[in-house]
């Protein structure tokens, strides 16, 4: 027989035992955790906040395993994406996924009239840190008016359904000497604005206490970068084991606590081979 009619011969057979078996074809479909959460979810609310990624994740369009459980993300009222910090809300303005940096506000000093008296956000003991564009002013509530000081800068703002005077104070210090001149005072000492806004009513260049305030401030974030940098190079994507409560790298075949097994892609292409058939 000749040898080029019994390797076609050969090829043709395979090919036809292939043809009339079925083989499940589950093989060549990815791990429902890594279709979920590999692709970025555009994320829009009132202002375009580009592509989410972990820790990140959007309440209501992706799964809570795509994301962090502390960096949960939602859209309040179509206008506002807010992150909730120690049960407080805050509104996002701003991510930067490669400095890892993101820009909040307070929800408090958002209305257009009669703010409410901001309060000194809570950051201990959180993944958040401020970054060094963060000053930290106080805020002094007085039940009486005080001319033109030095440091201070005045606005209003209610509490307990009341309108105070208030004064944004470059330092304790300054604080301290407005409340002094008034029979009531309160004050928030640790209050941060970024610098180059707190530089602004310095130089006399801004003149909008409200809108400095409403610019809020930045702060740098960590969850885990070591474990999401080695999953990623091993071809996974990172996401949460709410089980656990730990990250975990979320792989084509199924979740691996760090990094996808080196064993999988091959037989991945195996399966991908015989879904192409079939």
């Amino acid at each position: 027989m000749h040898p080029n009619f019994s390797q076609s011969s050969l090829l043709i057979s395979l090919i036809l035992f292939l043809l009339s078996h079925h083989f499940p074809c589950s093989l060549c479909l990815d791990d429902f955790h890594y279709s979920n959460c590999t692709s970025p979810l555009e994320f829009e609310c009132g202002h375009e906040l580009g592509n989410i990624e972990y820790p990140f994740w959007v309440y209501g369009h992706q799964a809570e395993y795509c994301g962090h459980p502390l960096f949960k993300l939602y859209c309040e009222g179509g206008e506002h994406a807010i992150i909730e910090i120690k049960s407080r809300k805050y509104k996002v303005l701003y991510i930067n996924p490669e400095s890892q940096i993101l820009q909040i506000v307070t929800m408090d000093v958002l209305p257009k009239e009669h703010i409410v008296c901001p309060q000194s956000p809570l950051m201990d003991s959180t993944p958040f840190n401020y970054t060094p564009y963060v000053e930290m002013a106080a805020v002094t509530l007085t039940n009486c008016s005080i001319d033109d000081h030095p440091g201070a800068y005045h606005f209003s703002c209610t509490m307990n359904n009341r309108l105070h005077e208030a004064y944004l104070a470059t330092n304790l210090s300054v604080a301290k000497e407005l409340r002094s001149r008034c029979k009531y005072g309160v004050i928030i000492s640790k209050f941060p604005v970024l610098l180059p806004e707190l530089e602004g009513l310095l130089n006399g260049s801004s003149y909008d206490v409200e809108e400095v305030l409403r610019e809020g401030f930045e702060v740098q974030w960590t969850a885990d970068n070591a474990i999401c940098k080695e999953c990623v190079r091993s071809g996974g994507t990172c996401g949460y084991d709410t089980t656990s409560n730990k990250s975990c790298c979320l792989c084509r075949d199924k979740p691996y606590p760090n990094k996808c097994s080196s064993m999988y892609p091959s037989a991945f292409l195996f399966s991908s081979f015989l879904c192409w058939f079939f």
